[in-house]
This record gives structure tokens, sequence and C-alpha cells, in this order.
């Protein structure tokens, strides 16, 4: 918008500056000509005049002095329209100069507007490191990262290939190596940034299918359960197991009633993101995880998860409870 305002204006000044030549010439032409006419009223005057004299007499005297007269006023009209002339001329000059200075102006603020995009552009296509510091608990895989809004922004190391040995973590035992993908969406409309960020990075790899392994990484992340969550959660690659995700420096137990989407629900054994209630009696809610039998998904699930994993999960003293991240 403002290159557009800029090139009109431009635009503008040089058609006045165009108009100020065409009008510069004119007048350069009405000189010329009125130096032509007085050139021509004189050189009749003198012929009259002569004549007059040579008529003699009163009447001789009479006509010379009116051809007299309608000299001096033709002349004195002409010195006015010169007068006339040469004013307009300096005012034009005027004109032409402040003209000049208005175009230079704007033509400097159009070169620092470009010059202000141009390293605004590169400063958005800096790269972004989240901030990150150590210090969790948790086995296996732990790490911590702070609460601050600015460290939750990774989406790991941005290539979507499958690295490590697949089936390393549990050999002879068949892997789902391609995700289920999205079977229900989750709402996103009316979230904060921050949750949508969580869902959204949820939902990013869930479109990619990823499978479910504990030995395997995509886009730097484990590609199971707690791996999944971490990524959603932008935390630090590979990212935490269970019991990191419950270290007191990433989340806080909260109540059922709390649960908003983009929180998660956390075992011993698994954990899942809440996406948000499918059921006015919230008996079902719509998770984001990746399962052994599934891969990555997005589905509805009765609360807080399937029946038989959740009795398991009780019966070791470690049942599924809401955590929300410290900075929501």
């Amino acid at each position: 918008m403002a290159d557009e305002q800029f090139g009109v204006q431009l635009q503008e000044l040089a058609k006045l500056q165009q108009d100020w030549h065409s009008a510069s010439e004119q007048l350069a032409e009405v000189s010329a000509q009125l130096g032509g006419i007085r050139a021509t009223i004189a050189a009749a005057a003198g012929i009259d005049l002569a004549a007059a004299a040579l008529g003699g007499g009163v009447a001789g005297l009479a006509t010379a002095y009116e051809v007299l007269k309608d000299v001096k006023a033709i002349e004195s009209q002409a010195g006015t329209l010169a007068g006339i002339q040469q004013k307009l001329t300096a005012e034009l000059a005027a004109d032409a100069g402040k003209l000049k200075a208005v175009a230079d102006e704007y033509a400097a603020a159009d070169r620092r507007i470009h010059e202000e995009m141009k390293k605004h552009e590169k400063e958005q296509t800096k790269p972004k490191s989240p901030k990150q510091t150590g210090g969790g608990s948790g086995k296996g895989s732990g790490g911590s990262n702070t609460t601050g809004s600015d460290s939750y922004q990774s989406h790991g190391d941005g290539k979507w290939k499958t690295v490590g040995s697949w089936d390393a973590w549990k050999p002879g035992t068949h892997h789902t190596t391609t995700g289920a993908g999205v079977q229900t969406a989750p709402d996103t409309s009316g979230l904060s940034e921050v949750r949508r960020g969580i869902l959204d990075r949820a939902l990013e790899r869930i479109n990619h299918r990823i499978g479910y392994s504990q030995s395997a990484t995509t886009n730097g992340y484990r590609d199971d359960c707690s791996g999944f969550v971490s990524a959603a959660w932008g935390l630090k690659p590979p990212g935490l197991n269970t019991d990191g995700l419950e270290g007191k420096s990433i989340s806080h137990p909260i109540t059922k009633d709390e649960l908003q989407p983009g929180d998660a629900l956390i075992a011993g054994d698994h954990t899942v993101l809440f996406g948000g209630w499918a059921d006015a009696a919230h008996t079902k809610y719509i998770a984001l995880e990746d399962n052994g039998s599934q891969g990555t998904v997005s589905h509805v699930i009765p609360y807080p998860y399937y029946s038989g994993d959740a009795a398991h999960e009780r019966a070791i003293g470690q049942p599924y409870v809401p955590y929300r991240r410290n900075d929501l």
C-alpha cells in the first residue's frame, strides 16, 4: 500500500514538473512576441510621426500627438505584460525548486521504507531456537524445559524421516509402522494461540501418519506416546517419558473439570493429549495420541481411557491423571 501511494504521488509530481516546463516555454514565446510587438509599434510610430511632420501645420501636429498617445498606451500595456511575464517566470522557477525538493524527499522516504522492509524480512527469516535448560526428573529419556512461553516453540529437527532401529525396543513383536490418522479432529477455534499451537503440533505428527516404536524417532521425537506429547507440548527432542512429563518443572496435576484442549492425561505406562469433550456428560473426549495398536491418531475415546487399560493403570497404582503444562 505504501509503495502504491508513493508511486501515485511521484507521478503527480512528475506531471506538475512537466506542466511547469510547458508553462515556462509558453511564457518564453509570449516574451518574444511582446518584444516583436514593441519593435513593430516603435517602427510604426516613427513612420506616422515623420508623416505628420511632413504634413506640417496644426493638423500635422495634432496627428503626431494622437499617434504618440497610442504608442505610449500600447507600450505601457506591453510593459505591464512583460512585468507579469517576469513575475510568473520567477514564481514558476521557485515552484520548480519546491517540486524538486518534494520529489527528492519522497524518493528518500521510499528508499527508507524499502530498506526497513528488507531488514524486517531478514529478521523474520532468522531461525528461532527454543530456550531449553536441563534438570528434569524421570527415568529413560529425560531432560527438561523452562516454563516460559518462548521455551515451547519446537517443531523438531525439521526432518520428517523416521530413523533408528524400529524393532529394537521389543524384538520379535509386530509394530505399527503407519498411524491411523485423524478420525475425529479437535475444534481449535476460540482457543488461545498457545493451546492451538499444541494441538497443531500434535495434528502435524498425526497427519504424517507416524507409527509406534520406542526405539525410533521422527522429526527428532520418539515415536511413542510420551514422545508424541513432548512434541505437542514443544519440549526438547527427543522428548520425555511419562515420569518426566509429570515433573514439577514441566507440568502440574489438575482436576477433570479443569481439563482444556492441550492438557494431557498421564498414567504410569501411557499418556494422551486432551483435545476437548465429545459429549455433554464428559464421559468421552477427543484424544490425540500415539499408541501401540494404531500409531498416531486423533479419535474419540472413553474417559479417562479404554476400560481395560485404565483398570491396569489403577492396579499398578499409577492411574490416569489430568496434567497441565506449567505456563498454560
